[in-house]
């Protein structure tokens, strides 16, 4: 690793390079570093108004709901969501598109410039960027995706116009706790005193709500204040004077339904034939995505309990039509693996696991040591990649199976640059 510092010439690779060799090792928490040199090179005096996103799973695809619904209306939106699956740049969006990589390169170098000596992580580095383009377009609103927890996330260092909760569950316990009521207090982190904060969660612990009251947030609940209710292929949403039944889109109905009630709670909701508009053309990329139809391949970045859950409603649809289904997985070490694979035993006919490379991914060993900890499965086949796995899969794949491929952003990217090849 080089520790030289790159300039406005030099590539977005070269700069991403350098943000990862000079990640520090050991750092305190705490958003006094990352607000010093936010402050030091104007980051936090913009016109944009911010709605921070946070929550366990969700974030993604709420944040494209929003995204669409304003750009619908002819405001400018910069979006920022982690991590990306195959390129840096899908990290920060324009007005839904991406930037060139000369944009990412000129804030990373006015950062670099204004942080002095101040250590940033790669993450941190990538949060003051995306400001840094955000305060450069102007944009009318930004949508901010937290990163881990809220409390001590670097997006935090912002003064949200509103915020939003996603749902809570448990994921990253050695930093946000091994309960729920822990998570939702280091979540709520993020709400702000006389400001909106919206919760989509559908069982909100109370740790949420009491900090929520404490500061005087003006927080908007599920299940008390909007009602949002799952049916087979429709789902209805109320609150105040709106009562819809709306299409079921690609991403999960409880993150569309909380999106709408953060644009209602704003007075930025569009009329009903936007809605379903939007609605109908959303497209998250990773989020149950298909990437082949003969065979039948889709991918999805579940690596939690919950999403899990998520996966095995979709996944049950096709049991239901008569498929059978075959599972690829794939995952980091610190992610649960028994609880993951748990949720979807139920539903899975036949088993690949797969090694994932980088320092954080996990052994096809360990993963099938978690499923047999849950499971009597015997059908069970490992490989030393994503990629070998595919490679002897989907030769043999029959017309009545369809084949998940999940367990990590990591592993959808694996996928997706399989099949583009």
């Amino acid at each position: 690793m080089t520790n030289t510092i790159p300039s406005q010439s030099s590539s977005l690779d070269d700069w991403l390079f350098y943000l990862e060799s000079v990640h520090p090792a050991n750092i305190e928490m705490g958003l006094e570093r990352v607000a010093t040199v936010a402050n030091n090179i104007g980051l936090l005096n913009t016109s944009s108004k911010i709605i921070l996103i946070g929550g366990t799973n969700g974030k993604g695809t709420t944040a494209r709901c929003l995204e669409s619904l304003l750009l619908s209306q002819g405001y400018s939106v910069g979006t920022y969501a982690s991590p990306h699956l195959i390129r840096y740049n899908e990290r920060v969006r324009i007005n839904g598109q991406e930037l060139d990589d000369q944009y990412h390169v000129d804030a990373f170098n006015k950062l670099e410039q204004g942080r002095g000596s101040t250590p940033l992580t790669y993450f941190e580095y990538g949060t003051l960027g995306a400001l840094a383009i955000f305060k450069r377009f102007e944009v009318d609103y930004v949508l901010l995706e937290v990163g881990l927890g809220g409390r001590f996330d670097a997006t935090n260092i912002v003064t949200p116009y509103a915020s939003v909760i996603t749902t809570i569950d448990l994921d990253h316990k050695e930093y946000l706790g091994d309960t729920r009521e822990l998570v939702a207090y280091d979540k709520a982190g993020i709400f702000r005193k006389d400001t909106p904060a919206i919760i989509g969660d559908l069982s909100i612990p109370h740790t949420m709500i009491d900090y929520g009251n404490e500061i005087s947030a003006n927080m908007t609940l599920s299940g008390t204040d909007f009602i949002f209710k799952e049916h087979d292929k429709t789902f209805s949403w109320q609150f105040e004077k709106h009562n819809l039944t709306l299409n079921k889109p690609a991403i999960p109905a409880q993150n569309a339904a909380t999106a709408l009630t953060v644009l209602s709670v704003l007075n930025l909701l569009p009329n009903v034939d936007v809605i379903k508009n939007c609605l109908a053309n959303l497209v998250v990329e990773g989020r149950f995505e298909q990437l082949s139809t003969e065979p039948l391949v889709f991918t999805d970045v579940a690596h939690n309990p919950e999403s899990a859950r998520y996966l095995a409603n979709k996944l049950l649809s096709y049991k239901d039509k008569g498929f059978k289904v075959h599972a690829l997985a794939a995952m980091l070490a610190d992610k649960d693996k028994a609880a993951v694979l748990k949720e979807l035993t139920h539903l899975v006919d036949e088993w690949f696991l797969a090694s994932l490379g980088g320092p954080r991914g996990d052994s096809a060993n360990n993963l099938k040591e978690a499923l047999q900890s849950v499971s009597t499965h015997d059908k069970v086949q490992s490989f030393e990649s994503v990629e070998r796995a595919l490679s002897v899969i989907l030769p043999k794949q029959q017309d009545n199976v369809i084949l998940i491929v999940f367990g990590s952003f990591f592993t959808v990217a694996d996928a997706i640059n399989y099949f583009k090849k």
